[in-house]
């Protein structure tokens, strides 16, 4: 399979001869033959297509576009480092020598284990047979002194260990993809756009809102709305994908590469047609809800959780759809006396269009605070600042919105 992508090694041995700004230093520091570090960075340079050095007599020294792969690649090995140290490697080997060890083998093996829950499923996974995929495990297993499978029912899994050390390499290869897409802005000016990743269900008045507004001072302005679900849209945030995520803050222990800014606080809504038997009462009952038939979300999500809040002290309701497609729920909801859990904000987006109405019943519990997921080291442009601003002000705007704190307190 043809490399695209660089490894650990190769940004290790970048890094190496870019602080010491000689080759000969470099090699002796890797243990390394000079031919063989000197080899490693020409491959480098190929696969990124740039010039990474100068070289002259008195050393080698980084170049503009060097300097901007240098700041990238020591983040890269620092989250490599942070990833041995998490799982506690049981090993003498330093955790950047051993960091740098890990190879692309061993980072799609470990990852294709723990989502597939077993050997056998990851090996059909990667489409390689499962002893070239027990060998790619088993060593890394050995090199980092740890146990990272162990047996289960369905077969060989990731131990906690392993499936730790997994969604670490996991964005540790997605920084790595990021690379070629760095450089290339790096040798390109960026055009005047924005791409955002958009948690499902979205949050559209606030993202229309910003876009009217930023509209009027870039004429130019492109804005591209990704959506899917959050691990999603992560992995595309941490490759340079999208810009940031706009939707609900999760706090997820695994997101720790990621900063989160909140923009407003939502509350949750029962939603039927507007002219459902219940849309027009002033109030309605508990028992009236249970008596109906409702359209949710999967187990886990928000939404759902705050359907389960509803029932907490009795039975459910039959749920007898499951989906997280706002236009299939709308269009079922538009064509039965089936029930749902919207925000209040998606809520008054559906009054807006004229399908769907919120009922008179208080949802218990705090709502969910929308806001702005973003990478840490990440430096917006001119137009993706004014746009964060934009977002912003439209989330003050809706916060202090007169038709949704009365739809709050309905």
């Amino acid at each position: 399979m043809e490399t695209t992508q660089p490894s650990l090694w190769q940004l290790r041995v970048f890094e190496a001869v870019a602080r010491l700004e000689n080759v000969s230093r470099a090699s002796q520091e890797l243990l390394r033959s000079q031919p063989a570090v000197t080899q490693c960075i020409v491959k480098l340079e190929e696969l990124l297509g740039v010039t990474l050095f100068d070289r002259a007599t008195t050393g080698t020294y980084p170049t503009a576009a060097g300097v901007f792969v240098l700041v990238r690649a020591r983040k890269i090995l620092a989250a490599a480092v942070q990833a041995i140290q998490e799982i506690g490697a049981r090993t003498a080997v330093p955790p950047l020598v051993l960091a740098s060890h890990i190879t692309r083998a061993h980072m799609r093996a470990i990852i294709a284990i723990a989502d597939a829950k077993s050997f056998k499923g990851a090996a059909t996974l990667l489409s390689i047979s499962e002893a070239s995929l027990q060998r790619a495990a088993r060593q890394l297993e050995q090199s980092v002194g740890r146990q990272l499978y162990q047996h289960t029912a369905s077969g060989v899994a990731a131990t906690p260990a392993g499936a730790k050390l997994a969604r670490r390499l996991g964005l540790i290869g997605s920084m790595i993809e990021a690379l070629s897409s760095d450089v290339e802005r790096y040798k390109q000016p960026a055009e005047h756009g924005v791409v955002v990743g958009v948690l499902l269900l979205d949050p559209t008045i606030l993202l229309t809102s910003a876009i009217r507004d930023l509209s009027q001072r870039w004429g130019e302005l492109r804005v591209v709305v990704v959506s899917g679900g959050y691990d999603a849209l992560l992995k595309k945030l941490h490759s340079h994908s999208i810009d940031f995520i706009i939707g609900i803050l999760k706090h997820p222990e695994y997101a720790d590469e990621a900063n989160e800014e909140p923009l407003y606080r939502d509350q949750y809504c029962v939603v039927a047609r507007k002219d459902h038997p219940l849309a027009a009462r002033a109030s309605v009952t508990l028992a009236e809800l249970r008596d109906c038939e409702w359209i949710l979300p999967q187990h886990g999500s928000p939404r759902r959780v705050a359907f389960e809040h509803v029932f907490v002290d009795g039975p459910p309701p039959r749920a007898s759809v499951e989906t997280f497609s706002l236009s299939t729920i709308r269009i079922m909801l538009a064509e039965s006396n089936m029930l749902t859990v919207l925000s209040w904000t998606e809520a008054l987006l559906e009054q807006r269009i004229g399908l769907l109405a919120p009922l008179k019943f208080a949802v218990p519990g705090p709502g969910p605070v929308i806001g702005l997921t973003m990478r840490k080291d990440w430096k917006p442009n001119e137009v993706q600042a004014a746009f964060l601003d934009a977002l912003r002000r439209a989330g003050v705007r809706l916060s202090r919105s007169s038709e949704l704190e009365d739809a709050r307190t309905a």
